[in-house]
């Protein structure tokens, strides 16, 4: 599933980093260096995926600019305002601050790092022993006991 950063309405793809491997017959350059066939590169820039969906839409954001969607300004004529400034003055909307915080999240990297194995639970998940033998089996790998 693709990663995307939203600054007012408008979507963009976020950015990742990932080894990627060459599985092309010929040599390609990534980052100014020369990537033969079968060998590893590290890919960072835009997230992929949410590329090829802006390609296959055949658009360059996703989204739209809240201040020119026609629902947002319907509702704020409801509410009595006469212009979407005149809202976002009353709300307090700081147009340095929002970007300021699209900056930061469209600086944030998705590493798509491997989780790393934790140990299980200790859970009863084969069947409580009632007989008294103690014989109680905990979820997890392992066969039973032989009788």
């Amino acid at each position: 599933m693709a990663t995307w950063v939203s600054k007012e309405g408008v979507w963009y793809p976020a950015k990742e980093r990932v080894a990627l491997r060459n599985l092309s017959n010929e040599t390609r350059t990534v980052d100014g260096k020369e990537v033969q066939p079968d060998e590893d590169y590290i890919y960072e820039g835009p997230y992929r995926q949410a590329c090829f969906e802006l390609w296959e839409q055949k658009v360059d954001t996703l989204g739209t600019d809240f201040r020119t969607d026609p629902d947002f300004i319907e509702n704020i004529r409801k509410r009595g305002f006469d212009s979407v400034d005149k809202f976002l003055e009353f709300i307090g909307y700081d147009p340095k601050k929002a970007d300021d915080e699209f900056k930061k999240k469209a600086t944030k990297v998705t590493t798509h790092a491997v989780e790393k194995n934790v140990k299980e639970n200790k859970l009863a998940g084969g069947g409580v022993d009632m007989s008294g033998n103690q014989e109680t089996r905990y979820g997890g790998f392992g066969r039973a006991p032989e009788n």
